[in-house]
């Protein structure tokens, strides 16, 4: 076989092998964008790389919701809140003009800290109590949000949003709009509480204190904190554990049909409990030791904690997504690709489902979930139960 015929051959081959890219990709560039207007806002966002909305932003690009300003989604300039590159001035929620948008997405509120500026090259945030700079939803930002919802439009909420430091006004008329209550615990899951690098450098000080002992448990363990500085500490020495467990409730199952659950979750999710005419999606079941237990009774922490709720009664969808997944933490790749989502997915199957895993929970609920809920509003009729009509493509 001649040169000329092995070089065409294997040029044939390679382009067998690459059509279904390109198919992809064109049938993505083909897909028209969305017409909902979103405005995206994180107030914590310290450094340049904008990590703390990466995953959030993945999903608006992947499903063609266009950005206020440019044809893509970046992730530092197209959302509002704080932005690393203007200092100076931090855009609030209640400065915003939303009288044409559709869809108020915040993915973080906490805020940015003057020990996160100490190393800004480094992206390292504060460990460490710091005077805050900017952050926390403030009374104004909740009449934004509730004149909003009032006109019929719809709200993604993510942790921390209304936990510390929002001001309790804001928080209580954001908690009676979304249907849920704080109960003023945080936790989370840390696989060696001696690594200065990921344990908050508080948390030793106040074991010592509350405990009387310097000594913290070896290997994993879950820190439940309250804001009024109660802090509990369950360890066991496997992760899995002492890990929430995320599960899909019924409604969830139906009206999230691509989600799934069933990973342990590692990273601070507050215990909310949802009120009458909550549709409660997705939960967090907490380990069944016997010291949970015992915390759980003393402390009136309930075994099963809302994660992802939502209501609509007034055509407004309001939803609160009690997890820190919008920071996915790790680089979420390309997204202009028809299908790239459920690829994406199933490429994590193999993980089984105790491990904890951040691609895991990103791609398997993260993502199709926001997806489901985004697309919900103009998918089901007014007047039509939501659960029953939501889909995905």
């Amino acid at each position: 076989m001649s040169r000329i015929r092995v070089v065409a051959l294997v040029l044939l081959v390679l382009a067998v092998l690459a059509s279904p890219f390109w198919v992809s990709a064109l049938v993505w560039q083909a897909t028209p964008w969305r017409t909902e207007r979103v405005q995206l806002v994180d107030y914590s966002v310290p450094f340049v790389s904008g990590r703390e909305h990466s995953g959030a932003i993945w999903v608006l690009n992947y499903d063609k919701y266009r950005p206020p300003t440019g044809d893509r989604w970046k992730l530092v300039g197209s959302h509002a809140g704080y932005d690393p590159t203007d200092r100076d001035h931090p855009r609030p929620i209640s400065s915003l003009d939303l009288s044409r948008t559709d869809w108020l997405i915040v993915t973080d509120a906490y805020g940015v800290y003057k020990d996160d500026l100490k190393q800004i090259e480094l992206e390292r945030a504060h460990m460490d109590y710091s005077e805050r700079i900017f952050g926390g939803l403030s009374d104004a930002d909740a009449q934004a949000i509730a004149d909003l919802s009032a006109r019929g439009k719809h709200v993604l909420l993510e942790f921390n949003s209304i936990e510390e430091p929002t001001t309790p006004a804001a928080r209580a008329r954001i908690e009676a709009l979304f249907g849920i209550t704080w109960t003023g615990w945080v936790g989370r899951t840390f696989i060696n509480l001696y690594d200065t690098l990921d344990v908050p450098r508080w948390l030793p000080r106040e074991y010592l204190r509350q405990y009387g002992d310097d000594r913290m448990p070896l290997g994993p363990a879950l820190a439940m904190v309250h804001r009024d500085g109660r802090l509990r500490v369950i360890s066991d020495p496997i992760p899995e554990r002492v890990a929430p467990t995320v599960e899909l409730t019924a409604r969830g199952r139906s009206a999230l049909p691509n989600a799934k659950g069933g990973g342990g979750y590692p990273y601070w999710f507050p215990v909310l409990t949802a009120r009458e005419g909550t549709d409660v999606l997705a939960e967090y079941l907490l380990p069944s030791l016997r010291v949970m237990d015992s915390l759980r009774a003393a402390e009136g922490i309930p075994l099963r904690i809302p994660m992802l709720t939502r209501r609509t009664d007034g055509g407004s969808h309001r939803i609160y997504l009690a997890a820190d997944l919008a920071d996915a933490g790790f680089p979420t790749g390309r997204y202009a690709f028809a299908g790239l989502a459920r690829y994406r997915a199933a490429t994590q199957a193999e993980l089984t489902a105790a491990t904890q895993s951040p691609e895991r929970d990103f791609w398997q609920f993260y993502v199709p979930a926001v997806r489901a809920l985004l697309r919900a509003p103009r998918d089901a009729p007014p007047g039509t139960p939501l659960a029953e009509n939501d889909s995905t493509r």
